[in-house]
Formats: C-alpha cells, sequence, structure tokens
C-alpha cells in the first residue's frame, strides 16, 4: 500500500508541477501545492512516512549534486570580483534583517537566526529558466547572477551547518551534511569526461521520481490551516524576502561597477528562494532546530518569493542589451 501512495505522490505533484508552469509559475509552486492538497491540509490521503523520508533525502542528494555539476568554476572566475560583491550583499542584508524582525515579532533567537540563513539562499533552477526564457543565459549578465547564487548557496550552506552544530545544541546529522557533501562531489565530478551524460541522467532520475517526492513531501507536513492567526507576519515575511534580495544584490552589482539597469535585473534574478531554501528548511526540521509551525511559515514565504519572482525578473531582464 506504501508504494501505491508514493506513486500517486510521484505522479500528481509532477501533474501539478507541469500544470504550474504551464501558467507561468514556477515547478516547485505547484509541486508544493500538490503535496498540500493531498496532505493533511485538504484530502488526507497522503502521511509523510520513513519511506517518504528516506527517498525525500535521496531527492536532496541528486538535486544538490545536480547543483555542483552545473557550477562552472572557470566561468565563475571569470566575474569573481561582481558576483563575490552581490553574493556577499545578497547574503548580508537578509542575515541581519530577518533575525532583527523575527526578534521584533517574539520568536526565540535560534528561529531568528535561522530565518536569516533560510532567506540568504538564492534559487539557482527558477533563475536558470526565466534567464534561458529570455536567451540571456550566455551574457555577462547570466553568468554573473548564476556564479552570485552559487556563491549565495554556499555560504548558506556553510552557515546552516556551523549552526547545526554550535546553536542548535551540537548535533549534526547525516541529513544536515548531506547538502554540502552533494554540492561539492557535484563540482568535483563535473572534472570527469562522462559529467554531461551524468548530469542528464541524474537530472532525468530526479525530475521523475526523487524531486517531485522531496517537494511534494514538504508540502505533506504543512499545515495551512494552522496558519489563520499568521496571515500578517507571513505578508512581512514575504515582503522582506522579496526586499532584502532585491535591494542587497543590487547595492552589491553598483558597489563592483554594473550600471542601473543591469544591477536592478540582477537584484530581481536573486530574489527567489526556490529548492535551496527548501532544502535549508527541511534541514531545520531534521536537526530539530525549527518546528512544524515556523517549517510552514518559512515554506509559505518561500513559495510567495518563487512566485514573485519571476514575475519581476522578466521585465528587468528584457531592458538589458
Amino acid at each position: 500500500m506504501s508504494y501505491v501512495v508514493i506513486a500517486l505522490l510521484i505522479v500528481v505533484t509532477i501533474i501539478f508541477g507541469k500544470i504550474a508552469i504551464k501558467l507561468g509559475f514556477s515547478e516547485v509552486v505547484g509541486q508544493l501545492l500538490s503535496g498540500i492538497i493531498l496532505g493533511s491540509s485538504v484530502l488526507n490521503v497522503v502521511q509523510p512516512t520513513s519511506l517518504i523520508h528516506l527517498l525525500s533525502e535521496i531527492g536532496i542528494f541528486i538535486l544538490m549534486l545536480n547543483s555542483g555539476m552545473a557550477s562552472d568554476v572557470k566561468e565563475m572566475r571569470k566575474y569573481i570580483k561582481a558576483s563575490t560583491l552581490i553574493a556577499i550583499m545578497g547574503v548580508v542584508v537578509p542575515a541581519i534583517l530577518f533575525p532583527i524582525v523575527f526578534i521584533l515579532m517574539g520568536y526565540t533567537l535560534k528561529v531568528a537566526i535561522f530565518s536569516g540563513i533560510v532567506f540568504s539562499a538564492t534559487s539557482i533552477a527558477i533563475t536558470l529558466a526565466v534567464l534561458a526564457e529570455q536567451k540571456k543565459l550566455a551574457t555577462p549578465m547570466g553568468a554573473i547572477i548564476l556564479s552570485a547564487a552559487v556563491l549565495d548557496d554556499v555560504i548558506a550552506l556553510i552557515a546552516v551547518t556551523l549552526f547545526s552544530v554550535f546553536i542548535g545544541g551540537g548535533t549534526l546529522g547525516l541529513g544536515s551534511l548531506l547538502p554540502l557533501i552533494a554540492f561539492a562531489a557535484g563540482i568535483m565530478l563535473r572534472k570527469l569526461s562522462f559529467s554531461d551524460q551524468l548530469a542528464r541522467g541524474l537530472n532525468g532520475l530526479g525530475n521523475w521520481l526523487f524531486y517531485p517526492i522531496f517537494f511534494g513531501a514538504i508540502g505533506l507536513g504543512l499545515a495551512i490551516q494552522n496558519l489563520n492567526d499568521k496571515l500578517i507576519p507571513i505578508i512581512l515575511f514575504s515582503v522582506l524576502a522579496v526586499m532584502t534580495k532585491f535591494i542587497g544584490s543590487l547595492f552589491g552589482a553598483r558597489l563592483a561597477g554594473l550600471n542601473k539597469t543591469v544591477a536592478q535585473a540582477i537584484g530581481a534574478g536573486m530574489i527567489s528562494r526556490g529548492e535551496m531554501a527548501l532544502v535549508i528548511t527541511q534541514i531545520g526540521i531534521t536537526s530539530h532546530l525549527i518546528g512544524d509551525a515556523v517549517s510552514a511559515e518559512f515554506v509559505v514565504v518561500i513559495m510567495v518569493s518563487t512566485i514573485i519572482a519571476p514575475i519581476l525578473m522578466k521585465p528587468l531582464f528584457s531592458r538589458v542589451n
């Protein structure tokens, strides 16, 4: 019976992901919604199980392995100054402002600091899709955005690992180390002669099996009925998620000497949190750094930023020659 339930989760999640793309949204948003609908929030036909959790962990590993294999270190070196400044400012601004706002809203210091780490991350996949659609992927702007996004994610992964050890109670399981290990392994595997074939194979396996389980499972654990009294904080955090990345990355781009039009486009390109923020949120759950209520708020805010980012990216990208 558990295999039938998992098959149902995979099929529905893939369908919802494709529908989301057709409607102009990110595939991740549709996949999260499928989990919410199948889970306790709506239909309650699929419950999280140990097998689903294990398959989700494999999904995280493949996702991060592919992210590492897609990271062209040589290309990143060409724009190291700009991408480093953008990445640093894109991390520093949310890492400072999110904890301040969370503390003012009455959250614990541990949750407040963790929120800064979660919303320091950037979604590579969603930005990549919009750049490709706008035919800006091979441009200097595209290379700078992707390089900065990769650096953001490396910083966020290191930060969550250190946080788990030194602030999160001194415990660090495989689930916490897995994304960082996989990302590093992916960068090393890129050097192999058959890396392109390996990446395509892993992508296919991920897209049709493990990614739908991972993103769908996050939706399963989201009880939207418990968020009725959290509407104002969620709206505030969503605005903060958009503005901190946009302003921080824009400022970093201007410091690097890029013109205003390009800097604004880069700022928009760094907004989406998507899959990386979800991976870090999952680390927080498995490491017992955050509870279900807080993780639900994080997931909703991540979804909002993932929806808004492409809407802002498309017109700003089109203004860059």
